[in-house]
């Protein structure tokens, strides 16, 4: 081989390897390059991760916030509540206070009102013994009730006084109504009596024959004049309600002293 054709080929041979040794550089740059990017791209994820991890905590904080706001507002309500109810059982236990020394004195009370009703009951005996005699064995048979009951144990004392009431309520309504009936004198005859409340009280026979008016001073029955004998009549009718109301002229005993 001449010295030309191997100055050539040497020379080939450089350039061969100047070229193989630039693209094993290139090589190498580009792998350390794409190293560098991996890296970023793997630092960017995770970042967003921690971003993501940061705003989720942000939220679960503020949630718990808003949490414990409400919480300290619940708490104040029921701390007045609270407050408010102590108030109330404070009075409640004042109250139980004053039924317990009520209750003590109930005994003492019942021992005070039973002898209250008892001369209740003996002094509407007396005043329908000295009252206008009208209807004496419906009203003598109303206070021998009363006394029935006082003796009964089944009845309570709040009953007990209950009816003592309701036959002082029917003395006082006599003295508000007129009314007729018949019934019986002393002596056995048998005539209509007339009552106008407790100012007059009359009787008259059924033939009209005998017209009498009650004296409250003296206590007995006075036969009036036959000019008394029609209004007498007159007044039973109405008492009846067999005809209107009218005006009648009546024998009335004025008050002593008058």
């Amino acid at each position: 081989m001449d010295k030309a054709k191997v100055k050539r080929i040497a020379v080939s041979t450089v350039a061969v390897a100047s070229i193989l040794l630039g693209a094993t550089a290139a090589n190498a740059q580009d792998a350390r390059l794409k190293s560098i990017v991996d890296e970023v791209n793997q630092a960017n994820k995770i970042a967003q991760a921690s971003q993501q991890q940061i705003d989720k905590t942000v939220d679960a904080t503020s949630k718990l916030f808003t949490q414990y706001k409400s919480t300290l507002k619940t708490i104040a309500g029921l701390e007045a509540y609270n407050a408010q109810q102590n108030r109330v059982i404070v009075k409640q236990k004042q109250e139980i206070e004053k039924i317990k020394n009520s209750i003590g004195q109930i005994d003492e009370i019942k021992r005070q009102v039973v002898p209250l009703m008892q001369e209740m009951i003996e002094n509407l005996d007396e005043f329908v013994k000295l009252d206008v005699p009208f209807q004496s064995e419906e009203r003598a048979a109303r206070i021998e009730n009363l006394r029935d009951a006082m003796d009964n144990p089944n009845v309570s004392d709040p009953e007990r006084f209950r009816v003592i009431l309701e036959a002082y309520k029917a003395e006082v309504q006599y003295g508000r109504t007129i009314n007729a009936y018949e019934d019986q004198l002393p002596d056995g005859r048998v005539v209509n009596f007339v009552r106008i409340g407790r100012v007059g009280f009359y009787y008259q026979k059924k033939d009209g024959s005998e017209t009498a008016a009650w004296n409250p001073e003296k206590g007995s029955w006075e036969v009036l004049d036959g000019e008394f004998t029609a209004p007498i009549k007159q007044l039973i009718k109405i008492a009846q309600r067999r005809t209107q109301q009218d005006i009648v002229v009546l024998p009335i005993e004025a008050p002593e002293g008058k």
